[in-house]
């Protein structure tokens, strides 16, 4: 997996001035300080075309970004959470139909919201029972009704739960997720949310194993992946990026710094969230991303079967669903696999081919799979997604448009 010489681009159908142009617009978003530094992947057929490291990971101690620096996944942990349950379904040991609640009883009596009102500050909820049981494809989908900070009718509650979360564990959350009436019947909509917390805590229940330690027996150990962590340690500080959001005067502000003080090494390592819990960096990321587009191996090693990875690649909701945060338009082209959304078909502004997978993450952090170019390509910097920049909206396009055969 080394990265080959440029003479070598390309031969794997790669035009080296479209890839220098992006790394240069990265460079300008770094000077008008968008972004502190970014490290950005691609690569086809299982070979590293374009691996580069600019910036800086820490502005405060201006250490240089480095190959091998240390991102915050945020929601980019979602593939591997939702391969986890995945394989727990390869070991017989569950289905895609089962219902939550065989599982996690918590969830045996759903409620569907039908109108909230407020009086003195306290909110109240009319609601009716669930006519359809919540099933384990629904927490892989997002179709679960569940409210989240990104869609629902009852923000207010979603906040509240989430408030204090990290300073407990995913079964006293996910306890806390069961009592919110639904926006709408499980399988009848989608709403991005909190799905993979559910599939990490049912993990557990099947596996008689803490979520994380499933997750680092049966995928990340075996894929070599030594350096990606829930939480880190003080060895891991100098890699660690920092993370900022705009400071409304041209510059950035710390959000959570690259250091031992960052609540991703000094936090209560009580809360292995696998809906956006992990740390890693763009190398074993790689390493993932090219497991599942060889359909479940890398160098040999075996994580799963390719029927299992068929349902990380294939669309699992209804077509009449938009699997989008933020709908572009109203082609219902981005459905959801298990672990990824996917772009359906050849239509629309989106350049890449259908049969893409994707998603990315709320600190930065953006990738995609291609299979029918057999490419992965991704950029990680730590900026919140809530303030988008060019070369994060843009990175696709500068993906494709680089592709020449």
């Amino acid at each position: 997996m080394n990265q080959i010489s440029k003479n070598e681009v390309k031969a794997l159908g790669f035009d080296q001035k479209v890839l220098d142009d992006f790394q240069n617009e990265v460079s300008k978003s770094i000077q008008q300080k968008e972004i502190a530094g970014a490290v950005t992947l691609i690569a086809r057929k299982g070979k590293i075309v374009h691996f580069e490291a600019q910036g800086e990971s820490q502005m405060e101690t201006h250490i240089p970004m480095q190959k091998n620096a240390i991102f915050r996944l945020a929601s980019m942990t979602k593939p591997i959470a939702t391969l986890a349950l995945l394989l727990l379904m390869e070991d017989g040991k569950c289905k895609p139909n089962d219902s939550v609640s065989k599982y996690l009883p918590e969830f045996a009596s759903q409620q569907i919201m039908l109108s909230k009102d407020s009086v003195d500050g306290m909110w109240l909820y009319k609601t009716r029972a669930a006519t359809k049981p919540m099933l384990i494809r629904h927490v892989l989908t997002h179709t679960t009704g569940q409210p989240s900070a990104y869609g629902g009718n009852m923000p207010e509650a979603y906040a509240a739960i989430t408030k204090n979360a990290y300073s407990s564990d995913i079964e006293n959350y996910v306890k806390k997720l069961a009592k919110l009436p639904l926006s709408h019947e499980p399988g009848e909509g989608w709403i991005y949310g909190p799905g993979l917390l559910v599939a990490g805590r049912i993990v557990e229940v099947i596996s008689g194993m803490p979520f994380q330690d499933f997750v680092q027996k049966r995928i990340l150990d075996p894929l070599g992946m030594k350096d990606t962590h829930f939480f880190l340690e003080p060895k891991d500080a100098p890699r660690l990026t920092s993370y900022y959001q705009p400071d409304g005067k041209g510059g950035l502000a710390l959000i959570d710094p690259g250091s031992e003080k960052s609540i991703r090494i000094r936090g209560s390592k009580t809360y292995y969230s696998g809906s956006g819990g992990l740390n890693s960096t763009a190398i074993d990321y790689f390493k993932f991303s090219q497991m599942i587009l060889q359909d479940g191996e890398l160098n040999g090693v075996r994580i799963a079967k390719p029927s299992t990875i068929a349902m990380m690649k294939t669309d699992q909701t209804p077509l009449n669903l938009e699997a989008a945060i933020t709908p572009t338009d109203d082609l219902k082209n981005n459905g959801f696999t298990f672990g990824y959304a996917i772009k359906r078909k050849d239509i629309g502004n989106d350049p890449r081919p259908a049969g893409t997978i994707y998603w990315s993450g709320a600190t930065g952090p953006i990738f995609f799979i291609d299979p029918s170019h057999e490419m992965i390509a991704m950029v990680l910097y730590q900026r919140p997604s809530t303030s988008p920049i060019k070369i994060r909206t843009d990175f696709k396009s500068w993906v494709m448009k680089s592709l020449i055969k």
